[in-house]
């Protein structure tokens, strides 16, 4: 009898058992804080061996396999990691490996008895129980499952190797084969639709999508001999490989709706699509220009537009294996010393973070929103406080309780039992880590430099602060507003220097002549909106005051476009490019962030509009408006922390 494997011979055996390794601590490689890249996280072992990593969910839980002696069936472990907790040993009979996890923590995988040579699928729920997954007697391999618990995978019968289907109360459904003896299920959606691989009559093996209704259909090929279906979207959105005309390679494909389009490579002979979300981001991997077939890189690829290569841990393989709907992507990488590990890539965009008054603090991770916190804050402002490619949040809780740190998306620390009067974010010494500024009544502004010292400004408390490098030294300013004596500017984290005698209502920094040297925008009560212009020259911009001046790349020209909040009577703006006005809408804010939250290059508008709830707009989309939340933020923050 002849096993499917998901294989394309010129790249990857991409059907290794999915399986991974762990440690106890996170560890993220060095990065860039100026960088816009992907950042990939070594989550670690809990034994000096191999891990690898198979799924995550949208509350970014992690899941996969590790080894505690070689990478063999004999000490094979199952595992879950989450950011709070780290990682928890699963361990269901002598060896266990994990495929799969839902949103509500089910979790899918296979283990082997010692007592009989053959793996059983299970499902895990979320309180920790085993159902067993399978027929006795046969062999069982569980390879996904969709937030209803519902398993696939493969099936040992009398004539073959078979797709299953497992429905708990159900039982097995045998899914058949396209006419050929063999085939197996690799994934499957919310709405039940399941893909996999099936042989033909003729022995090549096609990819196959099965539903209630229609059976299992065969989507063709790229014009090769074989191919096969490994991810599918709750949209119903396809990919895998497929063997190209006339070749012995494989490609990456999408298939919707009856086509199948191929992706393309890295520059190399062949790629492989893994998973695709439901915003149609797709991972996978693919050799390299040069490289033969000596290695494997992953891929993320939007839904428009071409595949980005993640990065390694310093090895020459690395292997993407799922993306969940925040784009967390999870597979496993080589290190300089050949050991797999179990790695989380992080995408460049940022994630909207909003404060939702007595529902609390909310992040929205591309689709998916998940609890920060169930208090409404003061203030909250964002940073790379430990320099480690992630961002971090720093949140002012009001005087009962003070500034806390939500670290990594993961862990509480407290800061500072004062409430701050305002807050700033800034590398004021440029060395990659994110510098938090705080002005406190009575006690004046001070700095909390590097993620642990603490440096005292200034005696006077400012009612505002902006950041921005106004001299073009590569090293951030601070502009505070100190009532009474008006706006000042802290160079080089070392000495004061005098900017204008009146106080703002709203500021902000941004390069607009792009010459590498930021420019302040201020609006000052009765006298309108102005600009200093390279640190030398005030200009008149606007004759309204602006409730919120903030800055972005909005469309495709090259210079900054600043979004401006100028009250109810007026509404909210766009000057495009130094030269346009555009109204964004008639409508004031009750807050207002502009930042890249879908990772195509450009920013957008995030808003809240009171009983309105919350919009994001974007200047480049053929329908700008997109709905968020039924309700208002208070606050809204962008913050990379998927």
């Amino acid at each position: 009898m002849r096993s499917i494997t998901k294989r394309d011979d010129a790249v990857m055996d991409i059907r290794w058992c999915r399986c991974g390794l762990l440690v106890g601590a996170l560890w993220l490689v060095p990065f860039d804080a100026g960088a816009q890249t992907w950042v990939p996280t070594d989550l670690g072992t809990l034994f000096p061996n191999t891990s690898q990593a198979t799924a995550v969910n949208d509350n970014g839980t992690v899941v996969g396999t590790y080894w505690t002696g070689g990478q063999q069936l004999d000490g094979m472990h199952g595992f879950v990691w989450t950011a709070g907790s780290g990682w928890t040993d699963i361990a269901n009979d002598w060896m266990t490996s994990v495929s799969g996890v839902n949103n509500a923590g089910q979790i899918a995988g296979s283990s082997w008895n010692i007592k009989r040579s053959f793996s059983h699928s299970f499902l895990r729920t979320a309180s920790g129980g085993i159902v067993d997954v399978g027929e006795l007697g046969y062999r069982t391999l569980a390879n996904g499952i969709n937030n209803a618990g519902q398993i696939v995978g493969e099936r040992d019968t009398a004539n073959g190797t078979h797709a299953f289907l497992w429905t708990q109360g159900s039982g097995m459904l045998d899914l058949g084969t396209l006419g050929g003896t063999d085939s197996a299920a690799y994934g499957i959606n919310d709405a039940g639709q399941v893909v996999g691989e099936s042989t033909l009559a003729s022995g090549a093996t096609h990819a196959f999508l099965w539903s209630v209704p229609t059976g299992m259909v065969d989507l063709g090929t790229l014009g090769g001999t074989d191919s096969g279906a490994l991810g599918i979207n709750n949209l119903g959105q396809v990919v895998g490989y497929a063997r190209v005309t006339g070749g012995v390679a494989s490609h990456a494909f999408r298939w919707v709706s009856g086509t199948m389009t191929d992706l393309g490579t890295l520059g190399g002979s062949g790629s492989v699509a893994t998973g695709i979300n439901d915003s149609g981001q797709i991972v996978g991997n693919s050799n390299i220009t040069g490289d033969g077939d000596a290695s494997s890189h992953p891929f993320w690829r939007p839904a428009v537009g071409a595949m980005v290569e993640l990065g390694t841990l310093g090895g020459n393989i690395s292997r993407a294996t799922g993306i969940n709907n925040a784009g967390q992507v999870v597979g496993y990488a080589r290190d300089a010393t050949s050991r797999d590990h179990a790695t989380i890539w992080s995408g460049p965009w940022k994630d909207l973070v909003g404060n939702f008054g007595s529902y609390g603090i909310w992040a929205l991770r591309q689709t998916a929103w998940m609890p920060v916190h169930g208090w409404s804050p003061k203030t909250i402002v964002s940073g790379d406080f430990d320099g480690n490619g992630l961002d971090d949040l720093a949140i002012d809780f009001s005087p009962n309780s003070g500034v806390w740190l939500w670290m990594n998306h993961a862990t509480w620390e407290p800061l500072h039992s004062l409430s701050p009067t305002t807050m700033a974010v800034g590398d004021f010494d440029h060395n990659g880590k994110s510098d938090l500024v705080l002005s406190f009544p009575v006690h004046g502004v001070w700095a909390w430099m590097n993620h642990g010292t603490w440096q005292r400004l200034n005696p006077f408390e400012a009612a505002h602060l902006a950041v921005g490098d106004l001299d073009g030294d590569g090293c951030d300013d601070l502009i505070a507003d100190f009532p009474g004596t008006g706006l000042w500017t802290f160079w080089n984290n070392t000495a004061w220097g005098f900017l204008h005698p009146q106080s703002v209502t709203t500021m902000t920094t941004v390069d607009l002549d792009n010459n590498g040297q930021a420019e302040l925008v201020a609006s000052f009560p009765g006298h309108g909106i102005w600009v200093l212009t390279n640190n030398t020259t005030w200009s008149s911009f606007h004759a309204h005051t602006a409730n919120v001046i903030a800055a972005g790349h909005l469309d495709a020209g090259t210079r900054a476009d600043l979004v401006i909040d100028f009250g109810p009577s007026v509404g909210i703006w766009a000057y495009f490019n130094s030269s346009a006005w555009s109204r964004i809408h008639y409508l004031n804010s009750t807050a207002l962030v502009v930042a890249d939250f879908d990772g195509d290059g450009r920013d957008e508008v995030a808003i809240g509009f009171g009983a309105a709830g919350t919009w994001r707009y974007s200047a480049t989309a053929a329908s700008p408006w997109t709905f968020v939340n039924s309700h208002s933020a208070s606050a809204l923050v962008a913050s990379r922390i998927h």
